[in-house]
């Protein structure tokens, strides 16, 4: 009998999935432990492995189209079997398990509201028909499906179909005597969560937040001579250092690495530092496990590696759960000085700053200095101010000595 592929739940806050695309085609081979699929989760796009072996007989969900968790989205089994007898069989299956919760619900319980049976019907006709994401984007652009002829599994209209129908222009309108398109954009399911999660997060997490400047010269003077002492592929970068240092300070105050819990707070032993990676389609947050145990080349590899693996749309679910605090960094891009929303479930987030060179006043003598702005954002319902004022105290103590830094080492 033939295997049904469904949907896999590849993270913990996972609700639907969509097939970003296939890797292979109907007709094709099989491997098992073989990349099939890649799936766009909350978190990442992902392959996703055959579990068997056999022949790619049917793909039941096209490219870029959504799908329930568990769902099926392809069967695969051997050369000439029938695939819908494979899926008339989990049809079955379904429908006795259905029955027998049924069965098995308490007799007090009160018989729900018969449906409006023709309008069961329709709705199902409806999403045989045309996908719920192709249905909103052809609603979104005003086109009428009825013209439209769907190429996926039993006539189906799917996202392809729209493709050429329109250029996404919604609507013009004038403004100052000039006409301004607007489009509207559909929403991938890593935006979704996003927006979701740090809702959430200013909704439930009373944030405050700390500020501080670091002067880095002699930091930066001793980086500069290290690297020309160590190989070209260990070269190490500035948020590498950022990322070493700050782990050694949040095993000095465990406090800022914890969470909170609805009846305790959790103090976490191990410091898992979430690396903020922008991408286009939004920003993922892959973990450097135990980074208060690395060394700076150790957590430079890792760093480079999940990077490498973020943008390439490579990372598995293990490379971005269990973070415990996140560093965001817009340094790089000349930002001096902002604030970040903390990642839930975690307590802190520290936000980083550009190098701006100052003079300052030391002594009876001016001098310049390289300085850098960090802001961290605390939930007060873990980190009091000057819990969070002590750990900053020890990070620019650690910026600013670097026999401490060539002593970590």
């Amino acid at each position: 009998m033939a295997n049904i592929v469904t949907m896999p739940k590849l993270s913990d806050t996972m609700t639907e999935g969509v097939v970003s695309k296939w890797l292979l085609k109907e007709g094709e081979k099989v491997k098992r432990g073989q990349p099939i699929v890649e799936i766009e989760t909350d978190k990442a796009n992902m392959e996703y492995e055959s579990s068997t072996s056999g022949i790619l007989l049917k793909i039941l969900v096209a490219d870029s189209e959504k799908s329930a968790l568990q769902a099926p989205i392809a069967v695969i089994g051997k050369e000439g079997e029938n695939w819908e007898d494979a899926l008339k069989l989990l049809n079955s299956a379904s429908k006795k398990e259905d029955s027998a919760k049924i069965k098995e619900a308490p007799k007090e319980e009160k018989p729900k509201e018969p449906q409006d049976t023709h309008s069961a019907i329709s709705d199902i006709d409806e999403r045989v028909k045309v996908s719920p994401l192709a249905k909103k984007i052809a609603k979104d652009r005003g086109l009428d499906l009825k013209s439209i002829i769907g190429s996926g599994p039993n006539g189906r209209i799917i996202i392809r179909d729209l493709e050429g129908k329109d250029s996404q222009t919604q609507s013009s309108v004038s403004y100052s005597g000039k006409e301004e398109e607007s489009r509207k954009i559909p929403l991938s399911s890593m935006r979704k969560v996003i927006a979701k999660r740090l809702t959430q997060s200013m909704q439930e997490s009373p944030h405050f937040y700390l500020k501080i400047g670091l002067d880095i010269t002699k930091l930066l003077k001793w980086r500069k001579e290290f690297l020309t002492r160590i190989p070209k592929e260990d070269k190490f970068s500035i948020n590498d250092i950022i990322m070493f240092l700050t782990a050694r300070a949040l095993k000095k105050h465990p406090e800022i690495n914890s969470s909170w819990r609805e009846d305790h707070i959790l103090e976490y032993r191990d410091v898992h530092m979430c690396l903020a990676v922008a991408l286009d389609s939004g920003l993922v947050t892959p973990v450097i496990r135990h980074c208060d145990k690395l060394s700076l080349l150790e957590i430079a590899r890792e760093s480079k590696r999940l990077v490498e693996l973020s943008k390439n749309n490579k990372l598995s679910p293990k490379d971005f759960t269990g973070g415990t605090f996140t560093i965001s960094n817009l340094g790089m891009n000349g930002i001096e000085d902002f604030t970040a929303i903390i990642n839930p479930p975690q307590a802190a987030i520290l936000a980083v700053g550009a190098t701006k060179e100052e003079v300052v006043l030391d002594g009876e003598e001016l001098r310049n200095v390289q300085r850098m702005r960090v802001t961290l954002s605390c939930d007060h319902r873990v980190v009091d101010g000057a819990v969070g004022s002590y750990f900053l105290k020890t990070l620019k103590s650690y910026f600013e000595d670097p026999y401490k830094v060539i002593f970590m080492l």
